[in-house]
């Protein structure tokens, strides 16, 4: 759904560069703490499964959205930045009226936003058990989706301790290892990809898998969960 929500002000504010959609954030969010993800540099922005025990390959954290746009600004200028990934945020509870400025003319107004900020690092294939539209608001991202169908061959790992606790792939979309995991081939057949701008939005049903990688040194997505048999809105609570 190209250029959707082309008049929000946060996609007016990415058109005027990073800087200018950061303070604009900065300017409207209260000091409430979020969890963020960081990982080490040398993981080229996969947050992912570490070995065969199925560890995590990142480690957790907590701060506020002034701490982490810092962080996101340091990292700016890093010839290898670490990745750093602030998830799932109920966007009116960490930048009150978000909401209300930045209208989905979608959806019903009990669906809430969430927002996602980060830099340019990679969401492994997973899939949700509801119906998600996903907006690029700062940045670009590139969506792989996989249709129910590609399950077989998408090696899912378990959920334990993943970063939204469901499992993901244990194949990188983009870096796959077709001797460990040959399958993975037919999965890339059945998949369809699609890269966002600013002011862009995708939406991906119920059971579909999808990776989603940030391509940009300051990204930001905004999306929406709900059950589209029922109409209704995922609980809005930070995961």
């Amino acid at each position: 759904m190209r250029a959707m929500v082309c008049d929000w002000p946060l996609v007016i504010a990415a058109r005027q560069g990073p800087e200018t959609a950061m303070a604009m954030l900065e300017a409207v969010a209260n000091a409430s703490e979020a969890n963020v993800l960081r990982a080490d540099p040398s993981l080229d922005g996969r947050f992912h499964y570490a070995n065969a025990e199925y560890e995590m390959n990142f480690v957790r954290g907590q701060g506020n959205i002034a701490g982490i746009l810092a962080g996101l600004r340091e990292q700016e200028s890093s010839y290898r930045p670490y990745a750093i990934a602030a998830q799932s945020l109920v966007a009116d509870h960490h930048f009150p009226g978000f909401s209300q400025a930045h209208p989905m003319p979608l959806l019903p107004a009990d669906v809430g936003p969430r927002v996602w900020i980060g830099n340019a690092a990679k969401v492994a294939t997973h899939k949700d058990d509801v119906d998600n539209v996903a907006v690029v608001a700062v940045g670009r991202r590139r969506f792989t989706l996989f249709p129910p169908d590609a399950e077989p061959y998408l090696y899912m790992g378990p959920a334990d301790r993943t970063p939204a606790g469901t499992p993901i792939s244990m194949v990188h979309v983009t870096a796959p290892d077709f001797e460990r995991f040959p399958l993975f081939e037919e999965a890339l057949a059945m998949a369809q990809e699609a890269e966002l701008s600013p002011g862009d939005a995708i939406f991906i049903p119920n059971g579909w898998f999808h990776h989603v990688e940030a391509l940009d040194r300051f990204n930001v997505l905004v999306n929406y969960w709900w059950d589209g048999a029922t109409g209704l809105a995922k609980e809005s609570v930070d995961e």
